[in-house]
């Protein structure tokens, strides 16, 4: 970098400003042509910014707490800085000499929530929001207290933990920029002789409120013991109706039990005896169905024999073969015989040829079967 005095005024390296998500900057910046126009934008973090030679940041000097001074005492222009804080913030806040209506001097302790929402709205509306909450605030707290008297004050105090409250405060955030999320009231301090009295009275009530508890709870352990001793009484005739019904349910259950024992043998008789009625059952009609077989396979055998002989005769027939000589030459041996004869003695040769014939072939036959 060169220092052109012809151009140049001073030259300087100086460090580059970085913020954070939760901050911001505000930067001005000369018009190109125009010495006496600004123009302003914001810068928000997380970043490093490095202004330009004709950019300068905004320099804020807002109401602070002093140093080593109290949290709740502000200095004008006592906080100074450049990177503008976006994220919601708190301040505590002390309103001194407060008067109620019966004359009474107090001093409010509040804590301050709110958040920055409108950034160009706070630039173009205020040079100090920190100033302008406190001043709204303690406008509001004094409204509130010169209202209602001291014993008033004691029983609503709550009131001052909401935002309804402090209406000029809320107008005034939102005039601002900014957002009242919240207002706590942290306490109240009166003065010496004030707070004295209060504190013996407050001592007081708690003393009494602690008798009226001690006499309540003894109260209530007679009331305990009582009810122990009806309760117990109670169970005890529920123990004995209890065990007289569980005898009962006992000598029931014994009786059914041996109702079911007694089914059950009595089942396992008729399941044994209807076994052996189906063993039976099923011998007989295997031995049935054995006898039908062999008498089946004795009529096959038979009827095969029959074809046979069937066959046989319409075989002799074929040939011509008496077959009532054959039949009767297949019977037993007889005393007598009776004989058909017709006469010709050429068919009795024949006939005799067939019947040494036939005989040899039933004879085969019966061999065979």
């Amino acid at each position: 970098m060169f220092l052109d005095p012809v151009h140049d005024e001073s030259v300087c390296v100086k460090p580059a400003t970085m913020i954070d998500a939760s901050e911001a900057l505000v930067v001005y910046k000369h018009s190109t042509g125009h010495e006496s126009s600004v123009q302003r934008r914001i810068f928000r973090g997380p970043a490093r910014f490095i202004p330009a030679a004709d950019e300068y940041l905004h320099h804020f000097e807002w109401s602070g707490v002093p140093k080593d001074a109290s949290k709740t005492s502000y200095q004008p222009r006592a906080l100074n800085f450049t990177k503008l804080k976006v994220i919601p913030m708190t301040a505590y806040h002390n309103v001194s000499e407060v008067r109620t209506n019966d004359d009474t001097l107090i001093t409010i302790k509040l804590m301050l929530f709110f958040d920055l929402v409108d950034i160009e709205k706070m630039l173009d509306a205020t040079p100090d929001p920190i100033g302008d909450f406190i001043n709204a605030a303690s406008s509001d707290v004094i409204a509130f207290c010169s209202a209602v008297s001291y014993e008033t004050f004691l029983n609503e105090t709550h009131k001052l933990n909401q935002l309804s409250t402090f209406t000029q405060l809320v107008s005034r955030a939102e005039h601002i920029g900014y957002k009242m999320d919240k207002v706590v009231f942290r306490g109240f301090q009166a003065g010496a002789k004030l707070q004295a009295m209060h504190d013996d009275a407050i001592q007081e009530r708690t003393r009494l409120r602690l008798l009226e508890e001690t006499q309540a709870q003894e109260q209530r352990a007679m009331d305990l013991r009582l009810a122990a001793e009806q309760q117990r009484m109670t169970k005890e005739a529920q123990l004995k109706v209890e065990q007289a019904r569980l005898e009962s349910d006992i000598s029931l259950s014994t009786q059914k039990a041996k109702l079911a024992e007694q089914r059950l043998i009595d089942e396992a008789e008729q399941e044994r005896a209807r076994l052996q009625q189906d063993t039976a059952i099923a011998e007989l009609r295997a031995k049935g169905a054995a006898e039908a077989e062999i008498e089946a396979k004795r009529l096959e055998v038979e009827t095969a024999r029959n074809a046979e002989q069937l066959r046989v005769m319409r075989e002799m027939k074929a040939l011509q073969v008496d077959i009532t000589k054959v039949l009767v030459a297949q019977q037993p041996h007889v005393d007598s015989v009776i004989k058909l004869d017709t006469g010709s003695s050429s068919s009795t040769k024949l006939d005799h040829k067939a019947s040494a014939a036939g005989k040899g072939l039933i004879g085969a036959l019966q061999l065979n079967l």
